[in-house]
């Protein structure tokens, strides 16, 4: 069995490998389903630089649990335009927080704070749809955060 140590000295590509991750197309993270039922899923999800979850809103609310790696930096946008800079990860005396819950209908966007981030989401109820964010997408709203917004958008 993999001790958690073991996941600490792994490259994101033997994470991908030994969890067997598949591309998410679009929104551009590494996932795997790992339990589906008719009122929820859950998934693994695998952030790395370059494959960063863009910005993208859900009809359904995500419950994103760190599980290893680095920290990750979850922007949230909300509809009232306010938003959250959360700092997902192990370290609670630095302000990681180690959950986070992203309401439904909310602009969100992640990127990892090193080389590799890895969480398990789970969705309530189950995942239906998502409205990925594009150059037409208006994020007129929120100004203070537009680099932050352009950093999570493919």
């Amino acid at each position: 069995m993999m001790q958690p140590s073991d996941l600490r000295r792994m490259t994101a590509e033997q994470v991908i490998e030994a969890l067997d991750l598949e591309y998410l197309e679009g929104e551009g993270c590494w996932i795997k389903v790992l339990w589906r039922t008719d009122h929820a899923n859950a998934i693994y999800a695998l952030i790395t630089p370059e494959d960063f979850s863009a910005m993208h809103r859900l009809v359904e609310d995500e419950a994103w649990t760190y599980v290893a790696g680095d920290a990750a930096e979850i922007l949230v946008l909300h509809p009232d335009g306010s938003h959250e800079a959360v700092a997902l990860g192990p370290d609670v005396g630095a302000g990681e927080v180690p959950h986070f819950r992203i309401p439904a209908h909310t602009w969100q966007g992640t990127i990892t704070s090193g080389q590799w981030t890895l969480v398990s989401c789970v969705l309530a109820p189950a995942f239906s749809s998502f409205e990925l964010a594009d150059g037409t997408t208006d994020f007129a709203a929120w100004p203070e955060v537009y680099s932050e917004i352009n950093e999570r958008m493919r």
